[in-house]
């Protein structure tokens, strides 16, 4: 065109700039369809925000309102809910310290600012937040020694409502608010805005609704799981299937409807001379007014036509219900068949595969969410209010977590075994991966052996004194009270089973 040879004459670069971006352009359409503009992507809505442009304030709050009525009203959604709690925290992810007073404290409800919950109740509390609202606040409520708690420290499990979102800014030091996250200069956090009653409490003053107050980030635990990186606060779980659960109530509630209408027997009568008596009322020759009875043949009077309502078909609702609910299930990283309890027809290598492919993602939630933002703050404010008390506890843990439940006991035991007889495995880790603590498992067990001793039972499973085949390990002399038999080394003891 004129333009490009008038640029090329007088600013050659800007010609050359104008031309790599018509052909940056046309590879871009090229190579990718998504990013062109037509009929196809018309009315497609692209925004270039980040993390936290596009989790706005009012965003989140409309995603958590709705979030939390689906779980009240629908019972795939609570029941999903429910699924990645129980399988994430379960009975609670333990840590390996055995001490006094961290068990007094954490196994009881002396943590809980509410006094309601243990340590695992607590983590329950915070990752049903967490998946229901998108974040959970966890502030540290120093005590007094005086209060007699194990521990000088209770945790206090707040709503991401608390969170101040009105504070947007940027600060003179060079950091900024985002949300009502403080960050300085670096983007450290240092601070959050909180209120100090829930901002939906129907006993809230007007002074508590207004006013957020600044608390330091050592005294607060912020836990969510990250989308995007630079993101500081968390989303909903349920943002990416709110609409089709809400498409499918209403699409039940309609087939509920034409349920109720296909149960409704309708006749339509036509009286083409109109000489017949109206429907409802009594003939002067029959004292019946117009009925409809089981296996009757009547013959209708001249000029009377009688039509039949087609009451209508609910044909498509098994299909259209699997197909949403799967993708629902998808959508909260869940099984289908453990949200919705239907295992029809389903082989055990996909029940296998489906809890497997689920698992991932617990392990994920637990290792990178649960335990690192929640367990070790937590841990390290146990500590410091501990030693308030001269109570020492150990720097370094090590944090078990429930095992994946056993679809097939015998066979997965026995790859276990295996695994630690040839190596590649330890029974410490096969331990943990039951949800275990090494010391406490091998504490339990050394004190079921004394028992076992003390009264002269022997079991098969003493593998001390029985072998795997149930054959007398050799060299082992039985309690005075065992019978065994005298067939030499190989003999079977006579013992509890046998």
């Amino acid at each position: 065109m004129w333009l490009d040879r008038v640029l090329s004459t007088f600013a050659p670069q800007w010609a050359l700039r104008r031309e790599r971006a018509r052909v940056r352009s046309r590879l871009i359409h090229r190579h990718f369809e998504a990013a062109s503009v037509g009929r196809r992507t018309q009315g497609w809505r692209h925004t270039s925000g980040d993390a936290n442009a596009a989790g706005s304030s009012a965003s989140l709050q409309r995603l958590r309102d709705a979030a939390r009525d689906l779980v009240r009203n629908n019972p795939n959604a609570r029941s999903g809910l429910r699924t990645i709690v129980s399988n994430t925290i379960g009975t609670g992810i333990r840590a390996t310290d055995e001490t006094e007073a961290w068990l007094a404290w954490s196994d009881s409800t002396a943590c809980d600012a509410d006094g309601r919950n243990t340590l695992a109740g607590l983590q329950r509390l915070a990752m049903r937040t967490v998946v229901e609202g998108g974040e959970v606040i966890i502030r540290r409520r120093g005590r007094r020694s005086e209060d007699g708690l194990p521990i000088p420290l209770q945790l206090q499990v707040l709503e991401g409502d608390y969170l101040d979102t009105a504070k947007d800014q940027s600060l003179p030091n060079g950091g900024r608010i985002i949300q009502g996250v403080e960050l300085d200069p670096l983007g450290r956090r240092v601070a959050y805005w909180l209120f100090r009653e829930h901002p939906g409490s129907s006993v809230s003053t007007s002074r508590s609704l207004t006013a957020s107050v600044r608390v330091p980030a050592s005294d607060v635990v912020h836990v969510f799981s990250p989308e995007r990186a630079g993101g500081q606060r968390g989303v909903s779980w349920f943002a990416p299937v709110i609409l089709r659960s809400k498409d499918l109530d209403e699409f039940e509630d309609a087939t509920l409807m034409k349920q109720k209408v296909a149960a409704l027997l309708a006749v339509i009568s036509t009286d083409a001379s109109g000489g017949a008596d109206p429907l409802g009322t009594e003939s002067g020759d029959d004292d019946e007014i117009d009925t409809l009875e089981p296996g009757g043949i009547h013959n209708l009077p001249a000029g009377r036509q009688i039509d039949i309502v087609s009451p209508p078909s609910v044909r498509d609702y098994a299909d259209y219900t699997a197909v949403s609910l799967r993708a629902i299930a998808a959508g909260l990283g869940v099984a289908y068949e453990d949200m919705t309890g239907d295992y029809t027809d389903l082989p055990f290598s996909a029940a296998r595969m489906s809890r497997l492919r689920h698992w991932s993602d617990v392990e994920d939630w637990r290792w990178n969410m649960i335990i690192p933002q929640m367990l070790e703050p937590v841990r390290a404010w146990a500590r410091a209010a501990a030693a308030l008390v001269d109570v020492e506890l150990p720097e370094e843990v090590e944090w078990t977590a429930p095992g994946l439940p056993m679809i097939e006991p015998d066979k997965e035991g026995l790859a276990m075994m295996r695994n630690v007889r040839a190596g590649v495995s330890t029974l410490s880790e096969e331990v943990r991966s039951r949800g275990f603590t090494i010391d406490r498992f091998l504490d339990e067990y050394a004190a079921d052996l004394e028992k076992l001793d003390a009264r002269g039972i022997v079991l098969d499973v003493d593998a001390r004194r029985v072998s795997q085949q149930g054959q007398r390990q050799a060299d082992v002399d039985f309690p005075d009270s065992v019978d065994s038999t005298e067939e030499g080394a190989g003999a079977v003891p006579r013992a509890v089973g046998q």
